[in-house]
């Protein structure tokens, strides 16, 4: 197993390795460690299915069965199928998945830990995914913004038709945010310490964090626009060009992520997912 950093302030690819295999004790301690390091594992040249991606996925934390039993691999629920491809008229996945910037399920109490996606079928262009860090963008704040925004809380929003920032792109979207509407909005720091590393980061995205706590909208709002522009500043960004049997994982507790589009509804990309539960931010 060899592991190499990618260039900028985090990731890395993990070469070398077969994920469906019994990993020694020794081995499996080293990607752990990675992870919490790099926040972006890359995994190239995996030949996995459904079940082995689950078992690789317990390993990072207990797992979070999403969205509707239709969008999940039949006889492997726990995994969630992503993607545009439809039999019969019916999308087989969660279409349009993730097309703003985020961390995933931040707008619940214990929001999600790691997830982990596999390239099960790709576009012939677009389709790329792109990260943040989270943690140099706090870094590179001003002391004076750091200072600002040290006991604030951000509103965390999951339905978009309260969200001014993103908009309605999933077939059926309205009515299934709708439904959201009625989920009660959650509350975490802006500023969030990993419970690992100890390191402070961001924690806040367009896609969910709709205010501040205790704070009016005339203030707030120009507040967030400015820490989300600062947070997807060229050097904190690194684009994921997909690979066929790539297996990407990240940190959702210190990096930001999102579905870059850019292909044809008839060119069909399908992407495996699985998710693990966090802990509640502090």
């Amino acid at each position: 197993m060899k592991i190499k950093k990618l260039q900028g302030s985090f990731g890395a690819k993990v070469c070398n390795i077969d994920l469906k295999s019994d990993l020694e004790r020794e081995a499996l301690q080293k990607i752990q460690t990675a992870f919490v390091k790099y926040q972006l594992l890359i995994f190239p040249s995996q030949k996995l299915e459904p079940k082995h991606q689950l078992t690789w996925s317990k390993h990072f934390g207990p797992i979070q069965k999403l969205y509707a039993e239709e969008h999940r691999v039949p006889d492997c629920p726990e995994v969630v199928v992503l993607s545009n491809e439809q039999i019969n008229g019916k999308h087989v996945g969660v279409v349009a998945a993730g097309d703003y910037w985020h961390s995933d399920l931040s707008p619940s109490k214990n929001p999600g830990l790691a997830t982990i996606l596999y390239a099960r079928r790709l576009p012939l262009e677009g389709g790329d995914t792109e990260f943040a860090d989270m943690h140099m963008a706090y870094q590179t704040l001003s002391t004076k913004m750091r200072e600002r925004i040290a006991n604030l809380r951000g509103i965390h929003c999951v339905s978009k038709l309260r969200n001014h920032r993103v908009k309605v792109t999933r077939p059926g979207g309205r009515a299934y945010y709708k439904k959201q509407n009625e989920i009660p909005d959650v509350s975490h720091p802006l500023v969030r310490t990993h419970p690992v590393s100890g390191l402070k980061s961001l924690y806040l995205s367009p896609r969910f964090t709709i205010g501040i706590e205790n704070m009016e909208n005339i203030k707030a709002q120009p507040l967030l626009d400015e820490l989300f522009a600062h947070q997807i500043k060229p050097e904190h960004v690194y684009r994921h060009k997909w690979k066929i049997d790539d297996l990407v994982m990240w940190d959702n507790r210190s990096l930001n992520h999102r579905a870059c589009g850019g292909y044809k509804t008839d060119d069909i990309r399908r992407i495996h997912r699985t998710s693990t539960l966090g802990d509640q931010p502090f």
